[in-house]
């Protein structure tokens, strides 16, 4: 058991600032909040938390690790005159690059900066066509070495051949298979499985059709890109005289597990759509500033929009700053408080798939996000010295123009220390040797493509 002591608990939604107190955990959740609690546990590991916040952790609800160890590329990479023409030059031939050894270094890599950042979950996008089988499996090794929790996929695409696409399917089933025979043979997990797909204009009918019947058969949610250029909402109206979400509707792809990430040239039909069905918008500010693909004008009409990073690390404090700014930049009308909401949701994917798992009364948590009796102990311990007072009303203000993820002091996911007062409880320095070995590799390999 640990007891945070005389911690102030700062929660996200809705905002507050509790009073000094003590909150314990223990079997990876949260078990008992009040004063007094060491002296009622007095074998428990006792954390000082005088002067501190105590908050849930943080989730990123899209990101692609596979992309960790393209920071500083030192590849000649051919002009891109549109979106479509990066996809070509940049990314989908780094994707071609990885092999399993690069995409362990990459998850590794990826991960360890996530946790150091005060993040608990990971929502990840994978593509890697010269390595599909065990790809995800790889993956989740890498997020329990780090003691990380998360969702992982494989971005399935017809964009390398019909067989390639059938290998991309097959990997999400398995995976699914394989966290579901864990949970049924009571093992905790870390991780669990989406159903993954590129983009629907790199997707046909055929393949639209086994990931539907993937979906069904697991019982998981697809994650895909959707409209994050016009090209791709443009594709689906000339090819198949459907908006793309109508497209996958009738497929049997929207619910209440989905993630469609970006979504920036959706129509406002299409937007009503997803909100009926309960699917979640993934927003990543940075990356659509990035890519130059424009900025979402109906972000605000989405019933459940989350935010995440699109592979340009996870620092989510960061990413929330940036949504707020360039929203306003626009001249839209939410207000950091708004944002800080979509950072919450994150927990709302993570609860939606716990629910996968086994009857209440198990260990496993289902409740995300809440610093409460029952609530998974995914906790971040910040050192804010607040130069002004702080209280519900301002927490979004204080994020938004003051605390930043260099006051993330320790981390606990499930109930187990990752951070602790900064020192990360991984081999960092293994993992960062690694990222730079693997790295070189990859950007070789690039060149050979």
């Amino acid at each position: 058991m640990t007891v945070f002591e005389n911690v102030r608990i700062l929660s996200f939604n809705p905002p507050s600032v509790s009073a000094p107190t003590d909150v314990s955990a223990d079997g990876g959740l949260i078990t008992a909040i009040g004063p007094g609690l060491s002296s009622l546990n007095p074998q428990a590991e006792r954390v000082a938390g005088e002067g501190r916040f105590l908050s849930p952790g943080l989730v990123c609800s899209h990101t692609h690790l596979y992309s960790a160890l393209a920071r500083g590329l030192l590849v000649t990479i051919q002009p891109s005159k549109d979106f479509a023409q990066q996809l070509r030059n940049l990314w989908w031939r780094l994707d071609r690059a990885i092999d399993l050894p690069i995409l362990e270094a990459s998850a590794l890599a990826g991960c360890a900066d996530a946790a150091l950042a005060g993040v608990t979950g990971l929502v990840d996008h994978h593509a890697g066509p010269e390595a599909i089988e065990g790809s995800l499996s790889v993956i989740r090794k890498a997020y329990e070495q780090v003691g990380l929790r998360g969702l992982l996929c494989y971005e399935t695409t017809d964009r390398n051949g019909i067989e390639g696409a059938r290998a991309g399917v097959a990997e999400n089933v398995r995976f699914a298979k394989e966290i579901a025979a864990d949970r049924a043979a009571g093992k905790a997990v870390l991780t669990e499985a989406c159903i993954g797909a590129h983009a629907p204009f790199t997707i046909g009918d055929a393949t639209l059709g086994l990931l539907a019947d993937a979906v069904k058969s697991t019982g998981r949610g697809l994650h895909i890109h959707v409209a994050e250029d016009k090209y791709d909402a443009v594709d689906s109206r000339h090819r198949f005289s459907l908006d793309p979400l109508v497209r996958l509707d009738r497929a049997g792809l929207l619910d209440g597990r989905t993630i469609i990430g970006h979504g920036l040239w959706l129509s406002e039909s299409e937007v009503e759509l997803l909100s009926e069905r309960d699917g979640f918008l993934a927003h990543n500010a940075r990356s659509n500033m990035n890519n130059g693909v424009g900025y979402n004008t109906l972000l605000t009409k989405h019933r459940n929009v989350v935010l995440g990073t699109d592979g340009m690390g996870a620092d989510m404090l960061e990413e929330f700053k940036f949504a707020v700014f360039r929203h306003r930049e626009s001249g839209g009308p939410w207000w950091p408080g708004d944002f800080l909401v979509c950072l919450d949701r994150g927990n709302r994917l993570l609860e939606r798939y716990a629910a996968l798992g086994p009857a209440s009364g198990n260990a496993e948590p289902r409740v995300f996000g809440r610093v409460e009796e029952g609530a998974a102990a995914d906790l971040v311990l910040w050192d804010y010295d607040e130069p002004t007072p702080l209280s519900g009303d301002n927490v979004a203000g204080h994020i938004a123009f003051g605390l930043s993820s260099r006051s993330a002091g320790s981390v606990m996911v499930a109930g187990r220390f990752v951070v602790r007062d900064r020192k990360a409880l991984f081999d960092q320095t293994r993992i960062a040797a690694k990222a730079r070995e693997q790295a070189a590799r990859m950007w070789k390999r690039m060149e050979e493509r």
